[in-house]
């Protein structure tokens, strides 16, 4: 899957990860040295705890620079959330584990100087509820450990408690609504999926009334007229049976199971065609007489037309024309203009013309599928294909 396929959550999720990562290798190097660095407390650290918190608070979180690009979302999240619990752990028991009853050189705990990270993975891995509470217990935390590490510092104990509430409670809220919002554009492009397909059914369900009235004219009404005449045709039984077996078959077909003859598929595309841009020729070769289900025919009508209104849109329908392909293993659609063309990884994720009604439109069926390739200056093609399982 490719990162513009993604939903909005989980690209806005990978991209805070990332981020993460940076912020880490970041902070690790402002505190490797220094009284308060990871450097000088490791050996007054019991073994080997020390080495522990070098690996969860900064090796570990560094690596999501790599691993937020590679790893699976819920393993990703896995790791990102284990990982702040971890961090929180360490930091209870960091008094507990300490060789000396203080720290050298009056210092704090070096973790505490990484906290916000460790705060804003808690609030991409975990709900809502935890991105909120974990910063806030940072400051009872912070606070009380140095008061036992360090001599005379309640002040300065409570103050730097404060301030990693306060710090802790911007990057996490910051992080939070990037999420929310990536939620809303995953709701608002589920919202235009839905439209799509009452769209695409409203056109089925044209196409289908298209097709009886066809059924009436071309073979009751034929019957019919033949009847009228003085001297009927010595094939009008054969034609009125045919007639009846074809109102017949209308009758007992359910709607979802209904199915198109490869002509019929034809007739549904040029039409769609025709709708959009009455001059753009539509060239079609049909071999075989497998029937194509209604989803599949539906799905095509609407992504089509969607592919058809964009080249009129942006490309001025220049050199738009259909080619259309279906046999008894598959069937084929191009859509193809020669208009001024696009970058398509430049294209902005609110534009859901493409997306949800073309490409998420094909893929919807069973056996769909629909590529876009555009280059700047030469036009652009849509393919849109569905195999037979």
């Amino acid at each position: 899957m490719t990162d513009a396929e993604r939903p909005a959550r989980e690209r806005i999720q990978r991209t805070l990860i990332l981020a993460l990562g940076v912020g880490a290798i970041v902070f690790g190097a402002l505190l490797a040295t220094g009284p308060s660095g990871f450097l000088a407390q490791i050996d007054q650290l019991r073994s080997p705890f020390g080495i522990v918190t070098i690996v969860v608070g900064v090796v570990i979180p560094a690596l999501f620079t790599v691993l937020a690009r590679l790893l699976p979302m819920r393993i990703l999240l896995g790791l990102v959330g284990g990982t702040a619990i971890t961090f929180l752990a360490i930091e209870l028991l960091w008094p507990f584990v300490m060789i000396d009853p203080v720290l050298a050189d009056d210092a704090t705990p070096w973790i505490q100087g990484i906290n916000a990270v460790h705060a804003t993975a808690a609030a991409i891995a975990w709900p809502r509820i935890i991105g909120w509470v974990y910063p806030l217990i940072q400051g009872p935390i912070v606070a009380l450990t140095q008061v036992q590490v360090r001599n005379d510092a309640t002040l300065a104990a409570v103050l730097d408690g404060l301030g990693a509430i306060i710090f802790g409670l911007i990057v996490c809220g910051v992080a939070i609504a990037m999420i929310a919002a990536g939620d809303r554009q995953d709701a608002a492009a589920a919202h235009a999926r839905n439209q799509a397909a009452l769209e695409a059914s409203r056109r089925t369900r044209e196409a289908e009334q298209a097709r009886i009235n066809a059924i009436v004219h071309d073979d009751v009404l034929t019957v019919l007229l033949s009847a009228s005449r003085e001297s009927p045709p010595a094939a009008l039984a054969d034609q009125a049976t045919r007639a009846l077996g074809r109102v017949a078959a209308l009758a007992g077909e359910d709607p979802e199971s209904r199915t198109y003859g490869p002509d019929e598929f034809a007739a549904v595309i040029r039409s769609t065609a025709a709708e959009i841009d009455p001059i753009a020729p539509v060239r079609f070769s049909v071999d075989g007489d497998s029937p194509v289900p209604a989803p599949v025919v539906a799905a095509f009508a609407e992504a089509t037309a969607e592919a058809m209104r964009n080249a009129v849109r942006h490309a001025g329908a220049e050199g738009l024309g259909v080619e259309l392909d279906v046999d008894d293993a598959a069937a084929r659609v191009v859509i193809a203009d020669r208009g001024p063309g696009f970058v398509a990884r430049q294209v902005s994720q609110r534009r859901l013309g493409i997306r949800v009604s073309i490409l998420e439109r094909m893929r919807a069926v069973p056996g769909g599928e629909a590529t876009l390739v555009s280059t700047p200056g030469r036009g652009t093609a849509v393919t849109l294909t569905w195999s037979r399982a």
